[in-house]
């Protein structure tokens, strides 16, 4: 039984390292493009069609239309630095990460909702807002 217990304690220990330093990279790929104002990198992770909203566009918008719209967000507010304040799970096998995108005209607050597909992520909504 003490064994059994031990080798339990084991594998939950082992999961939990591991699905601990899994995450992290690939977010932390989206924060560097964030944190970079890179719009291409960016797309790159979204889904065909993805939910966006930004100060003055918001909708439901194509890979190419996206990347457009985010491009210009970039050009008018240029970033400086991107921080994760929390990731978590939400419903139908979707992660999300909050987080602080520091800009040029101030800090925005943003919210990435994605899927994992085997080693690919693909990005649903995303949203960045004024934190004021």
């Amino acid at each position: 039984m003490k064994q059994l217990m031990k080798k339990s304690l084991l594998i939950i220990t082992l999961f939990t390292v591991l699905t601990a330093f899994i995450n992290p990279i690939i977010n932390e790929n989206i924060a560097k493009a964030l944190k970079n104002g890179n719009a291409t990198s960016i797309a790159s992770f979204f889904n065909n069609t993805v939910d966006l909203t930004l100060p003055k566009n918001e909708g439901v918008f194509s890979k190419a239309q996206a990347e457009i719209i985010l491009k210009n967000f970039f050009t008018a507010n240029k970033p400086s630095d991107f921080k994760v304040v929390h990731d978590g799970e939400s419903k139908n096998n979707t992660l999300y990460s909050i987080g602080n995108l520091i800009t040029t005209n101030g800090v925005f607050r943003t919210y990435i909702l994605y899927q994992e597909n085997g080693n690919n992520i693909v990005i649903l909504e995303l949203r960045i807002e004024s934190d004021e």
